[in-house]
This record gives C-alpha cells, sequence and structure tokens, in this order.
C-alpha cells in the first residue's frame, strides 16, 4: 500500500453531498446532520413553515365572533326574549303562591280599599263616636263590603298613616324640648312597633286560652287596635298649644276611643249580636261563652287608654317649657 509521504494522492472515504446533509428530527425541533428526505416539509407538526409568521389571532376572533353574530339573529333574540319572560313569569307565579300561603294579597288590598270621604268620616267617627247609630257592617254574599262604601268596617290605610304621622309628630315635639336626635326617633318608631305586635298577640293568646271563636281576622284586630294612633296625635298637639290641657286631651281621646271600640267590636265578637253559626262555642255553654266574650271585649277597649299615655308621656310638652 502506497503511502503519502511518497507522493501518491490520499484517498479517504467519500465526502457526503452538502445538499443532503440534513433532515429534520423527530417532532421538528431540529435537524440532524447526515440524514435528509427528500421533499420533507420544512416545518414541524403543526408548526408552520420557516420565514412564514404564525397568525395567532385570526381564526381565534372568527371563532369569537361566533356567538356574537348568532344573538344578532332576529329570530334567535325573539327567542331567547320570549324564554326570558316565560322564566320570569313562572318565578312571579311560584312566589305569589308561597305567599299567598301566609298572606294574601287580595285580603290585603281590602282594608286599603278607601277613599277621601271614608277617611274624612272614619276619622270624624274615631274622635267623636257618641252621635253614631248603626255600627252594623254590611255584607256581600261572600266577603265584607269595602271600607269605602261601609264606614264601620275596618282598615289599614288610617293606622298606617296615623303611625307614620306619630312617629313625625314625636320628633317635633322632641325638636321643642331640645331632646331630637335620629336615634331616640328610631327607639320610638321601634317602641310602638314593638307594642302593636305585643297588644295583637296578647288578644290573639286570649282567643286561644278562652277558646272564642269570632270573625275577627288578623288584620282586623291589628286595624282596631291601631286606631289609638289617631288620639295620640290629638293629645300630643294640644300639649304643643296649651300644655295643661294635655291630660283633659288624653281622658278624652281615651273614652271616645274606648266607645268606638266597644260599639264596633261588639257586633262581632259578643254572640247575641251575631248569628249563633258564627258561634259553635256559645251554642254549648250558654252564659259562659258571653261572659268570656264581655271580658275579651273589655280587655281589647280597656287597655287602650294605658298604651295611649304610655306612649305620649314622654312626648307631651311639659307646661313649665311652654312659652308665656
Amino acid at each position: 500500500m502506497p503511502y503519502p509521504q511518497y507522493g501518491y494522492p490520499q484517498q479517504g472515504p467519500p465526502q457526503p453531498d452538502p445538499s443532503s446533509m440534513y433532515m429534520p428530527a423527530p417532532g421538528g425541533y431540529g435537524q440532524v446532520p447526515g440524514y435528509s428526505s427528500p421533499g420533507a416539509p420544512q416545518g414541524g407538526y403543526g408548526y408552520p413553515p420557516q420565514g412564514q409568521p404564525m397568525m395567532m389571532g385570526a381564526d381565534q376572533s372568527n371563532n369569537f365572533g361566533i356567538p356574537g353574530q348568532f344573538l344578532q339573529n332576529p329570530a334567535v333574540a325573539n327567542m331567547a326574549l320570549q324564554y326570558g319572560q316565560s322564566m320570569l313569569g313562572q318565578t312571579k307565579d311560584r312566589i305569589d303562591q308561597e305567599l299567598n300561603k301566609y298572606v294574601s294579597a287580595s285580603r290585603v288590598k281590602y282594608y286599603f280599599s278607601v277613599d277621601t270621604a271614608y277617611v274624612a268620616k272614619k276619622l270624624a267617627l274615631i274622635l267623636f263616636p257618641f252621635t253614631h247609630r248603626d255600627w252594623s257592617v254590611k255584607y256581600n254574599p261572600d266577603e265584607p263590603v269595602q271600607p269605602r262604601y261601609e264606614l264601620n268596617a275596618p282598615d289599614l290605610y288610617i293606622p298606617a298613616m296615623a303611625f307614620v304621622t306619630y312617629v313625625l309628630v314625636g320628633g317635633v315635639a322632641l325638636g321643642l324640648q331640645e331632646r331630637f336626635s335620629p336615634e331616640v326617633l328610631g327607639i320610638q318608631a321601634s317602641t310602638a312597633l314593638v307594642w302593636a305586635f305585643l297588644e295583637v298577640l296578647a288578644t290573639w293568646v286570649t282567643l286561644y286560652v278562652m277558646n272564642i271563636q269570632t270573625k275577627l281576622s288578623t288584620f282586623d284586630i291589628l286595624a282596631f287596635s291601631s286606631y289609638k294612633y289617631v288620639g295620640m296625635i290629638v293629645a300630643i298637639i294640644v300639649s304643643f298649644m296649651m300644655p295643661s290641657a294635655y291630660h283633659f286631651a288624653l281622658i278624652y281621646v281615651s273614652l271616645a276611643l274606648m266607645f268606638f271600640l266597644v260599639r264596633s267590636l261588639k257586633v262581632q265578637v259578643l254572640p247575641e249580636s251575631s248569628p249563633q253559626q258564627q258561634d259553635p262555642y256559645a251554642t254549648h255553654s250558654g252564659g259562659d261563652g258571653s261572659k268570656r266574650r264581655t271580658y275579651l271585649l273589655l280587655f281589647m277597649a280597656g287597655i287602650q287608654p294605658v298604651l295611649i299615655w304610655w306612649l305620649t308621656r314622654h312626648l307631651a310638652v311639659p307646661a313649665s317649657s311652654h312659652p308665656n
């Protein structure tokens, strides 16, 4: 074998073709020298060819725009609107059904069915009941006549407005005595609400313990027990003008309210004033039922002067603070 030092050309292994020096590696992340595949794509799996930029937002923006275009269709929008209204109506009906289990909306509306003429006449009746003659309540075949058509029917409009007025007049009284503050006014309103609740609760407990069945509903008891706020307002206003006359006004409005309640509740509580079929207890117990109903009537009327004094004593302007 000739040696290179003697002038013979050195022969080596064949040189590879430079054009076939590289081929893509698995996954497309690089190329390995010495291997190639003719016609192989220059990009990897899912990657664009070299030299071409990737468009990251083109297809995604088109995909995000599809729901908006879908909702812009008038037919689809109408269907969505109708479905929403249907769901809202079903929800409202379900809520009404749940509320009607405890409070009837139509029954509540009955107690607020008043007009200006009724309010004026009823206020006069509460303050001046001594000359009124007919205390009976007219009934339709199914329910009592609405208050606007029946002066003797109980309502909740006057008690509600009288309660708000009582709180406002109490604020004025506290201001005249330099004792006003939002906290004191809030305590006054809360105290009145608590006493109203306790009064209704005590009446119901009395009805249950004495086993007395009447035509009075919870709203009736609340209405009759809340007419006291009218007399309380009068007594407080009288103390503004003439502090020494506060107790006289207190006595008068208490007597007037007691007379009003006795005559109004007598028709619905005492057995001789109502049909006996509405009073099964009195039918079997004779005079005992009548006595217990009389006690209930006296309790409902007799507690009013105490509550009127208790809720107005701290609001009446004392005589010493009235300017001469």
